[in-house]
């Protein structure tokens, strides 16, 4: 496990279970991520072709059971470091593969119950300019029962690890009134769209970045503004591009992230360090 160690926090190169195990009990106010694809993405290709080593990638096969079971020895770590009170919130969405379209966040609730992990809200994100691939069809065969599934929108599934005491089953109760100020959420445009479970936040144009599937950092900025407060410590054990870190450094949050690809990490420090520079160069 490699370590980089920047000014607001810190990456670790490696399995992210390897990395929880090292992580101390009940340290981590919350964890925003997106896991990896089940069967979608071919990650160490996708690296092997941004670096030109290849022209294209091809899925990666993976047993659903093998999936799950990756995703629970995840989640369980990422339970065990988490404070009483505070919250892992995930991006996830079905999978359509092999003709099935594979209801992946509905099960994730389950397995994620199980842990210890409670339920707390579903947030749809819907992508404003995403394909509508049923309309497409539909246009060609316009029959009832003849339609393709359309993928634009995404869930945020928000869990959290509740206190052992019920009323301070929360992330607040602890503070102090000058933390609550410093922290309090801008309400001017709150009563539109934030106060629903409805976000309508545009997704990462391609070209704008260099991973094949990262979620727009303003995703990430909301989740962070609204389940966390300032010098906590945000997770992201699939950091990627490293959005949910970035997010993080933008609210005077620390960072814990875990990617394995080295390509990502690197890709993610300097833009952490040349935001960070000009964050610091807007102060002086």
């Amino acid at each position: 496990m490699q370590d980089y160690e920047l000014s607001n926090g810190v990456i670790y190169r490696g399995d992210c279970l390897d990395g929880l195990r090292e992580l101390a009990e009940n340290s981590i106010t919350l964890g925003f991520t997106s896991p990896p694809y089940f069967n979608a993405v071919n990650y160490e290709e996708h690296v092997e072709k941004v670096q030109g080593n290849t022209d294209h990638w091809e899925r990666e096969e993976m047993s659903y059971d093998d999936y799950q079971d990756f995703l629970i020895d995840r989640f369980e770590e990422a339970f065990r470091v988490t404070k009483p009170g505070g919250h892992t919130i995930i991006n996830i969405s079905p999978v359509h593969w092999q003709d099935e379209r594979v209801p992946l966040p509905f099960h994730l609730v389950g397995w994620m119950e199980d842990i210890g992990w409670k339920f707390k809200e579903d947030i749809i994100w819907e992508k404003p300019v995403a394909k509508d691939r049923r309309s497409g069809v539909l246009l060609q065969n316009p029959y009832p029962g003849y339609y393709y599934p359309s993928v634009v929108a995404e869930y945020i599934l928000v869990f959290q690890k509740e206190a052992d005491n019920n009323d301070k089953n929360n992330i607040y109760w602890d503070r102090t009134e000058e933390e609550k100020e410093k922290n309090q959420i801008d309400l001017d445009d709150y009563q539109g769209e934030k106060s629903k479970n409805v976000w309508k936040i545009r997704q990462v144009a391609p070209g704008e970045n260099e991973h094949p599937a990262p979620f727009p950092r303003d995703l990430a900025k909301r989740v962070i503004e609204l389940y966390s407060y300032q010098d906590d410590t945000v997770m992201d054990i699939f950091a990627g591009s490293g959005q949910t870190l970035l997010a993080a450094q933008d609210l005077d949050r620390e960072f814990t992230g875990f990617e394995t690809q080295q390509e990502y990490v690197e890709y993610a420090k300097d833009r952490i360090i040349d935001e960070n520079s000009q964050m610091t160069l807007e102060d002086i």
